[in-house]
Parts: structure tokens; sequence; C-alpha cells
């Protein structure tokens, strides 16, 4: 398949939107200055978080078609529907037990800040890619796995996406200034673009070519879920250190 368009949009819409931003910061006066480096910090990291997160258009669906029972709590179930529809029904079902949870802990001023919450969708994100990989010692000689351990692994990522994905657009329009809000939406909408761009590319890297056994397909994609949930545990950590200084640059923004 030929990419060389989307490639050529990829290598130049960031950077010209990003000189753009540095334009309008250079006017900005110090504390909207502040505000917005917060603000591209945060979608820097959404980046990564996409990057990992949309693998279940990719090789997640790839490893479901060929790696995984068709066996769930002792039904029958074509593993590319878990792969393709768990996401959205563990959203439904726990968003409101999160939104919650914010609440209450507002309540008592125990809410963790934004760079936390963002913190923690990455470390959720990790946790749920090595549960990917475990998926690799509960398989068998024919190289399929558990499909009960797969959709516990969406059940941890989609905890993350919840700690993270609600608060963005929210952030984007309360750190920038009026005249830049559009701006930093349509950004933070280009974030998600890269990241799945960039998941493309991770999901490239893992699979083998039609001729490769199901083992060898499995033990390629959980050691690159592996791999991931490394990098994810990493910029969790990092986002978790850099909350202070995030909170710092957000000013009055909670």
């Amino acid at each position: 398949r030929n990419t060389r368009y989307t490639d050529l949009f990829m290598y130049t819409i960031g950077p010209i939107t990003l000189l753009y931003l540095f334009y309008e910061m250079a006017r900005s006066t110090p504390e909207d200055r502040k505000k917005l480096w917060a603000g591209l910090i945060f979608i820097v990291f959404s980046v990564f978080f996409w990057a990992f997160f949309e693998q279940s258009g990719g090789s997640l669906s790839l490893f479901a078609l060929n790696n995984l029972h068709s066996s769930l709590l002792g039904l029958n179930i074509d593993p590319n529907v878990v792969n393709n529809s768990s996401n959205s029904v563990f959203v439904i079902l726990f968003s409101p037990l999160i939104g919650l949870l914010w609440v209450w802990l507002s309540k008592r001023k125990l809410e963790p800040n934004s760079g936390v919450k963002f913190g923690l969708g990455f470390l959720f994100l990790a946790a749920a890619f090595f549960v990917f990989y475990a998926t690799v010692f509960f398989a068998g000689p024919d190289g399929k796995t558990s499909l009960n351990v797969f959709t516990l692994a969406y059940l941890i990522i989609t905890i993350g996406e919840l700690c993270l994905s609600p608060i963005g657009l929210s952030l984007m329009t309360k750190l920038a200034p009026d005249r830049m809000q559009g701006l930093m939406m349509g950004m933070w909408f280009l974030a998600s673009a890269y990241g799945q761009y960039v998941a493309g590319l991770f999901g490239a890297e893992m699979s083998l070519g039609k001729d490769a056994s199901l083992m060898d397909k499995l033990v390629s994609y959980t050691t690159g879920y592996r791999e991931l949930g490394l990098y994810a545990l990493v910029a969790g950590i990092v986002l978790l250190l850099l909350s202070p200084v995030l909170r710092k640059l957000m000013g009055n923004v909670k």
C-alpha cells in the first residue's frame, strides 16, 4: 500500500503547526505562555498514549484473528468481536463509576491533578500491555491462547483511557487563551492522528509474514506488547514526576 501522501502529511503538518504555536506563544503573556507549555506537554504525551492504545485496530486485531481461542467465560464468541467491542462496552459500564470517583475524591479534596491522571492513564496502559504479553503463558502448542486474559487486558486499558481521554479537550479549552482555543483543540485531535500513525509503525514492527507459524506470530506480538508496556510504564512515571511542574504551569486551571 502506498503511504507516500500520508507520510508527507505527517512530516509537514505537525512541524508547521508547532511553529505556528510557538509564534503565538511568543505573542502571549507570560501567564498564558506557561499554560500553553502545559497544554503542549499533554498533547505530546497523548501522541504516545494513542500510539499504544490504537493497537486495537492493527496488531491486536491480527492477534485476535490468529492467536486466540473463541471461548470467553464459557461462551463461544469470535475473538475479533471482543477486540472490536469490549472497549466500548467497558467505557459504557465504567465511565459513570470513574466520574463518580473523581467527584467523591474532589469533595474530600483528594482528587488527583491532571498530570497525575495522565500518569495513571499510562500506568493502566502499561499494565494492560503486560497482560497482553502474559497471554503467551496461556498458549497451547497450536499458538492459540486465552480470550479471557485478552479481555481482561482490554478492561485495564479502558480504565487507563478513562483516566486520560475525558479531560483532554477540557484541558485544551481551559489552558488556551480565547484566540487560541480552536488551535489547541485541533492540536489535540491532530495528536490522535499522529498516535494512530505511530501505532501502525509499531504494529508493522511486530507483524510477521503469512508463512510464519501461529506460535512464531504469538511470540512476536507478545514480545512487542511487553516492550510497549515498558514504554508506557516509563511515560507514566515521567508524568507523575512532572505533575508538580505541570500544576505550577497550569496556574489557576484545575
